[in-house]
């Protein structure tokens, strides 16, 4: 898909470069305009490639803005599924003021017992 797309880019660039070209050639010719009136059929099928081509492009960024609107989606969910993770982790690490008592009961009596050994 991404060489049609390039394809389809490269068309509608030499669509626009002739019909550029074509109009600055003819800009001063009266002679030119009135023969360009004679091809009008031919001008109404480059204007309908000319649709097409844009139609192709408009189609093309759609697609491409719905792959990223479900890429930052799940990006997304992603980030919340973590940020979850990490509330529940932070909430089983928490320390209990039952257990954080005794925590420090046991270093006061460790730093005790080393106060004991130092002055032996």
């Amino acid at each position: 898909m991404r060489t049609f797309k390039i394809v389809v880019f490269a068309a509608l660039t030499i669509f626009h470069l002739t019909t550029i070209i074509v109009i600055s050639i003819g800009r001063n010719n009266f002679d030119f305009l009135l023969n360009l009136f004679n091809k009008l059929d031919l001008m109404l099928y480059g204007s309908y490639l000319g649709l097409f081509l844009f139609a192709t492009v408009m189609v093309f960024d759609w697609l491409g803005q719905k792959k990223v609107n479900t890429l930052n989606k799940k990006h997304q969910e992603e980030i919340n599924e973590l940020k979850a993770k990490l509330y529940d982790k932070k909430e089983n690490e928490h320390i209990s003021p039952e257990t954080e008592q005794k925590a420090e009961s046991s270093t006061d009596d460790s730093s005790s017992n080393k106060e004991e050994e130092d002055k032996v």
